[in-house]
């Protein structure tokens, strides 16, 4: 082969190893952005207003990034007309707490974000008061990184009561020229409210005020995904397991869902097992389930129950579901969460990443005669937990 050939053929392998670095590139880096866009879209309407604080300081470059959020704000002109007062000292959050009647939870946040205006970085003329539509977008910024950031924030109004504004201006030492639009309370959360779906149809109007049914059902096909499509693939169990058993249920936690469309429930548990039984080739799943739950009548009386694990993103939604019971309304909707159902006809979860759908094996109370020291602890002043088994007849993830 000559020298020409010789480097005709180099150039082809290059060409083509340059070529698969490419596509490899190109497919990571779409896997990428999907991820952030489900990430973003989540972090929106998972937001919720935390007015309760851990005895934990917010740490100086967690508020930084919060203003350095806020700032990234849209701002109509690019004025940018604010200034931000971050409040630590805890006799100056209990001065706003005592003047403001919807920020009493100042005094035990860890830090206030004052948002403000600066009225000599207005525009001129009518056009001026766009600073408190700027203000407003750099104030939901904030809540929305401090969300983000696993921080609790809530929106408590001042402007434009005159009365809140003097009390903040006097408070704070303001100039005259410096208007507050908001107080921002902040610090790890100590509660996790669910969060609201605020989506209605009726609000939405297209080409015009009430278009006519046309925009009717176009409203309903573009309604707005809370996760992204499914996109769930069977696995083996027993031979493509990668998640670590004994944290899955103790520290990552569990949906449990059972039941058929119209009648189904799910909680949330941090006890359960996986493993073998009756067979080597039989994988199964055991939760605990306590009689006073309502979720133990639905274990009772049907044949198949799932369990499904999420990204650590939905932590809030699964500590609502694990606190709150079914009896009272639709909890699932108030987590916000969506359900999909399989061919047997078993709920699952849109937002889930890893499924397993199991066949009731086994069902029934604890036997208080075979308990251990432990055991006999645990439960001498709570209800028994009955155990069920369920054999593993599909398994999905993402």
């Amino acid at each position: 082969m000559n020298t020409s050939n010789i480097l005709n053929v180099l150039l082809a392998v290059a060409l083509v190893i340059l070529s698969v670095k490419i596509a490899f590139f190109t497919s990571n880096h779409a896997d990428v952005e999907t991820d952030t866009s489900a990430a973003v879209i989540n972090n929106i309407l998972t937001r919720t207003s935390i007015r309760a604080y851990q005895d934990k300081p917010v740490e100086e470059e967690k508020i930084q990034q919060l203003l350095q959020a806020g700032m990234a704000a849209p701002s109509a002109k690019n004025k940018q007309p604010w200034s931000f007062v971050v409040v630590k000292k805890k006799e100056i959050l209990q001065q706003l707490a005592d003047a403001l009647p919807f920020a009493k939870m100042a005094s035990q946040a860890s830090a206030v974000i004052v948002t403000c205006g600066d009225l000599t970085k207005t525009l001129e003329g009518e056009a001026a008061a766009f600073w408190i539509q700027d203000v407003s977008a750099a104030s939901e910024n904030i809540l929305l990184a401090a969300h983000g950031l696993g921080l609790g924030a809530v929106w408590t109004g001042v402007y434009p009561g005159a009365d809140r504004m003097k009390s903040v201006s006097d408070i704070l030492n303001l100039p005259d020229h410096i208007i507050p639009l908001n107080v921002i309370p902040i610090g790890y959360p100590a509660e996790s409210p669910a969060p609201k779906n605020k989506w209605k149809e009726e609000n939405v109007h297209y080409d015009g005020w009430n278009a006519g049914e046309a925009g009717k059902s176009e409203a309903k096909a573009t309604a707005p995904a809370t996760a992204k499509e499914s996109q769930w693939k069977k696995f083996n169990p027993m031979e493509q397991w990668q998640a670590n058993p004994f944290t899955l249920f103790s520290k990552d936690w569990m949906l449990l869902a059972v039941g058929k469309k119209g009648d189904m429930n799910a909680m949330t548990i941090g006890w359960g097992g996986l493993g073998t039984l009756w067979g080597e080739d039989r994988p199964v799943v055991t939760v605990y389930v306590e009689k006073r739950r309502y979720t133990h009548s639905f274990m009772e009386k049907n044949e198949y129950f799932t369990v499904t694990a999420f990204p650590e993103q939905y932590r809030d939604a699964l500590k609502y579901l694990g606190t709150h019971s079914g009896r009272d309304g639709d909890k699932i909707k108030a987590a916000n969460l969506h359900v999909e159902y399989t061919q047997l006809g078993n709920p699952i979860f849109t937002e889930g990443k890893l499924v397993l759908e199991c066949k009731k094996v086994y069902g029934a109370p604890f036997n208080p005669e075979g308990f251990g020291d432990v055991a006999r602890k645990v439960y001498s002043d709570r209800p028994l937990h009955s155990v069920y088994i369920g054999e593993v007849v599909n398994a999905w993830i993402k």
